[in-house]
């Protein structure tokens, strides 16, 4: 089935201290890694950036449409999916914070798409140990065998996907919005490499690893695209 991509690069930055989507990372803006893949995998490409990014003719041949975004992130993605042609069946909402996202990832999601599900999203499993904070400032501690931390790309059936953003509901992923309707969200395996760029250390860590894939280290995209030998 073909698919689409919805980059989400509208963020301001806040905890970073500047928009981070745009910041240098191995010679290119960490968007730039975002995009490169979604290309690759998805016949078309939608970039929601925010109002006072960069130009849109910046990202030509990255992406076949640029949006600005919203006030939250949901509103962001819902502009994003109105640019989105109506008879694409398969939609990729992706971070562009998450640059080292790999092909095999997007099209393992796309896979749980096609054999059924109505969402499906990476996850992998916690290593640390996680308490919860009571109203009452006590601690529990929880289970983490139960617990998953998800990631992007998370893929959808595009109707699925439509039908829940037209509530106007808000929430930190969308796959939360199809959780609350009661539809069918599959876990793929996600990649602890797939980190999201949130504190200029990640930057650190994300230049280690672009190094490790080029070096064939660390199995990955390798060498990018248009790169020199």
């Amino acid at each position: 089935m073909q698919a689409w991509a919805v980059v989400v690069a509208a963020g301001d930055g806040r905890r970073f201290g500047a928009a981070k989507q745009f910041v240098g990372l191995a010679g290119r803006r960490v968007v730039d890694w975002s995009l490169e893949v979604a290309r690759e995998v998805c016949a078309g490409v939608v970039l929601v950036v925010p109002e006072r990014g960069p130009e849109a003719a910046t990202f030509q041949g990255s992406a076949d449409r640029v949006v600005t975004g919203g006030a939250t992130r949901s509103d962001s993605v819902r502009r994003g999916l109105a640019e989105v042609p109506v008879d694409i069946p398969l939609i990729l909402v992706h971070d562009a914070a998450r640059p080292l996202s790999s092909v095999e990832l997007w099209r393992q999601v796309i896979a749980a798409l096609e054999a059924g599900a109505d969402a499906a999203i990476p996850a992998v499993a916690l290593s640390d140990t996680v308490k919860q904070v009571t109203d009452l400032g006590r601690l529990v501690t929880l289970d983490r065998s139960k617990l998953v931390a998800v990631q992007t790309p998370q893929g959808f059936r595009a109707e699925v996907l439509r039908q829940v953003h037209s509530t106007r509901a808000q929430a930190t992923d969308d796959a939360a919005l199809v959780e609350a309707a009661g539809g069918l969200v599959e876990l793929v395996d996600g990649s602890p490499d797939n980190l999201k760029i949130t504190s200029p250390s990640d930057l650190v860590v994300a230049e280690a690893l672009i190094a490790a894939r080029r070096a064939g280290t660390l199995p990955g995209r390798g060498r990018s695209q248009g790169e020199a030998d």
